[in-house]
């Protein structure tokens, strides 16, 4: 019989266990981080838990999620098997003998990892997974089924080669522009105006990275500031107070952050009310 599972990001998605238990009652998720040298990061690793079809997490799924924070998964072995082989992808051996991290359940690295792979080697990647369903209905099928089940060891099993490696970072670069420029329409229509929303998105993370700022999340913030001051931010005419904060190097960075956003929200208040 193949059950369905969601392989959920929980870093992306807040109070993540509060909602799945609102959703579906779950009370026992399986986080990959844990039995692995990663488990006191396992808040904000992936968390694969099933899923009903139709049900309320599955829509919630289809509608909240799918496009940054998960992946779904089909497959008919046992559910402790498919953890199993699922936690021994969370790191990679690379060029060198070093080990890192790896997303492979960021939908848009699944689609960029998997889909073009000779159908042998897809196979024994995926091992019990028969099916996993992507975002504008991509879906990569197992075509040899009953492949064998990889195990989790301190040292990753898997190796990606520097062209693999660059192919992946450089479209989840592009990926994140992307979600930037569509955050810059959303929310700072008049910052884009006449301008090129993909150069205004890699300038803004160029002004972010000068200070220091670089993870998807901080340059998300940022994009507040960059709107308001655009490319001279934070050396421009009347930004003293800005400058103050980014120099408080003894303060922690993602609290001078939101020290940048209050200010400009104190200064956007004053001009407001002068006007």
């Amino acid at each position: 019989m193949t059950r369905a599972y969601l392989l959920l990001d929980s870093h992306l998605i807040p109070s993540l266990y509060a909602r799945l238990f609102e959703l579906a009652k779950i009370t026992v998720a399986h986080s990959l981080y844990l039995t692995t040298r990663y488990a006191e990061m396992a808040a904000v690793g992936p968390v694969l838990v099933p899923v009903e079809p139709g049900s309320a997490l599955a829509n919630t799924f289809m509608q909240q999620w799918q496009g940054r924070a998960g992946i779904w998964l089909e497959s008919g072995a046992d559910e402790a098997s498919v953890v199993e082989h699922l936690r021994s992808l969370v790191h990679v051996r690379l060029e060198g003998d070093v080990t890192a991290f790896f997303r492979f359940y960021d939908p848009c690295i699944t689609r960029l990892w998997l889909v073009d792979l000779a159908d042998a080697e897809r196979d024994l990647l995926m091992g019990p997974v028969l099916t996993i369903r992507l975002p504008d209905g991509v879906i990569i099928q197992q075509k040899n089924p009953d492949q064998p089940c990889a195990r989790y060891a301190s040292t990753p099993w898997l190796t990606l080669s520097a062209q693999t490696l660059e192919h992946l970072c450089q479209a989840q670069r592009e990926h994140f522009t992307q979600r930037l420029v569509e955050h810059g329409q959303r929310y700072f229509p008049q910052s884009l105006h006449g301008l090129d929303p993909q150069v205004w998105a890699q300038g803004c993370q160029r002004n972010a990275a000068r200070q220091g700022y670089s993870a998807d999340d901080e340059v998300m913030t940022w994009a507040s500031l960059y709107a308001a001051f655009g490319d001279a931010f934070p050396a421009g005419e009347g930004q003293e107070a800005y400058r103050h904060i980014l120099s408080q190097r003894e303060v922690a960075p993602e609290q001078r952050l939101k020290q940048l956003v209050d200010q400009l929200i104190v200064q956007t208040t004053h001009r407001e009310i002068a006007l």
